[in-house]
């Protein structure tokens, strides 16, 4: 006998279910396997590992390496959460992330930055690519693609700037349909970077300058008529001083004050929408700015700024999966299999948002804890594990109250 409460997972399972349906090109068996595991990332405790997943789950361990081994298109069934569950006004956040992983026999092992240790880590990478929605306050994973080691890409004679380019290219039409705003961190803001995407889709680039970009005035006055090159820049721009009279300031409240201006960036050979952030204290100057800029000139230039901070939420989406569905946790060697377990963890992570968070497109009011609703799912396992192996009547009005106070153990907020 399983439990019926709607309390814990079933609308999770549902939710998988209802995608996976609509998606075809599966068998039953692979359909249920992908809905079980995919539930299983947030029911288990410990490592999300091939051994582990045999223990708590209903397939061998043998099972789970080879069903790991077959393909499986992640980004279709991110894309059909993200549709469900974000509003229209929305961006795509792309951010690299460092996975630790040892073993000589490790498919792209080298050596990647790692942002907590603020250097260079032997063990892997993925390049992480999720919808951000600006009302729900939220971002949902669409793909994470595993990074080249230096050896494989001195094979194909690229940079790993032109790798990261070369991602984003390839899935150019896909990711116009969700947002046509590409926003990163400001390592991205290289000419090597954003010219290939701009030219080969319809993508445009959100990011950051650094603090001393070169930049400059574009010449508004009249032509004089005369032979040569007209004129194109009227002068550089003082970012310690700059001219009020020619930026357009469209915020100014205690915390910051907003200006922007179409200008010419040196480093970029191309004109941007800049938005020149300074922060205050109290209304006042701290000395203390940002630049942020759009590749597309016609932008709204109050949205630059909420749509470059709206790309941190990938970061959050990383945290959660390293911490509560097992990023980072795999056993696996070959490309394939470590592929499909960095999906399927933030994918787990998706489903819990759209299950327990997102509520009809809006977010809910009350914050999402991946931590309790690992706690009510893993509650959820044991109690059916008991209910299947001893003779308890879950709908019995006396057993229902005993089954919600065991659901809710362990979780912070009860």
């Amino acid at each position: 006998m399983q439990l019926t409460t709607k309390d814990a997972s079933n609308k999770s399972k549902s939710l998988v279910e209802a995608i996976l349906m609509k998606m075809g090109g599966m068998n039953k068996c692979r359909r249920a396997f992908i809905s079980s595991t995919l539930i299983l990332f947030l029911s288990m405790r410990g490592k999300r590992n091939f051994l582990n997943f045999s223990r708590y789950g209903e397939y061998c361990e043998k099972s789970y390496r080879l069903h790991f081994e077959q393909s499986f298109d992640f980004w279709d069934f991110n894309q059909n959460l993200v549709k469900q569950n974000l509003g229209e006004e929305r961006i795509i956040a792309f951010d690299p992330s460092y996975i630790p992983k040892s073993g000589k026999k490790t498919a792209r092992l080298g050596k990647f930055w790692s942002g907590c240790a603020s250097r260079s880590l032997k063990g892997l990478e993925i390049s992480g690519i999720a919808a951000v929605g600006l009302a729900e306050n939220t971002a949902l994973s669409l793909e994470a693609v595993g990074t080249p080691n230096q050896e494989q890409l001195a094979t194909k004679e690229q940079t790993l700037v032109d790798h990261y380019a070369e991602l984003i290219i390839e899935r150019g039409a896909k990711l116009v349909a969700i947002s046509k705003y590409l926003a990163c961190d400001g390592y991205f803001s290289k000419i090597n970077f954003i010219d290939p995407i701009v030219q080969n889709t319809d993508l445009h680039i959100i990011s950051k300058l650094r603090k001393d970009a070169d930049l400059k005035y574009l010449y508004q006055g009249p032509r004089t008529g005369k032979r040569g090159r007209p004129k194109k820049y009227d002068g550089k721009i003082d970012l310690k001083n700059i001219d009020r009279k020619r930026f357009n300031e469209i915020t100014h409240t205690d915390d910051v004050r907003i200006s922007t201006i179409v200008c010419w960036a040196v480093s970029l050979k191309r004109k941007i929408h800049l938005s020149f952030v300074e922060f205050l204290k109290q209304g006042m100057p701290t000395g203390k700015y940002a630049l942020y800029f759009c590749t597309d000139i016609e932008i709204e230039p109050a949205l630059i700024y909420p749509y470059y901070k709206a790309r941190y939420h990938i970061e959050f989406l990383f945290r959660d999966a390293k911490q509560h569905t097992g990023l980072t946790d795999s056993q696996a060697r070959d490309e394939q299999k470590l592929d499909f377990q960095f999906n399927a963890s933030l994918t787990a992570v998706n489903i819990a948002k759209a299950a327990h968070y997102l509520k009809a497109g809006q977010a809910s009011e009350q914050p999402i804890s991946l931590a309790d609703v690992n706690a009510t799912y893993f509650n959820e396992l044991m109690l059916n594990l008991f209910l299947s192996n001893f003779d308890f009547d879950p709908d019995l009005p006396k057993n229902k109250t005993a089954i919600r106070k065991l659901l809710s153990f362990g979780k912070i907020a009860a």
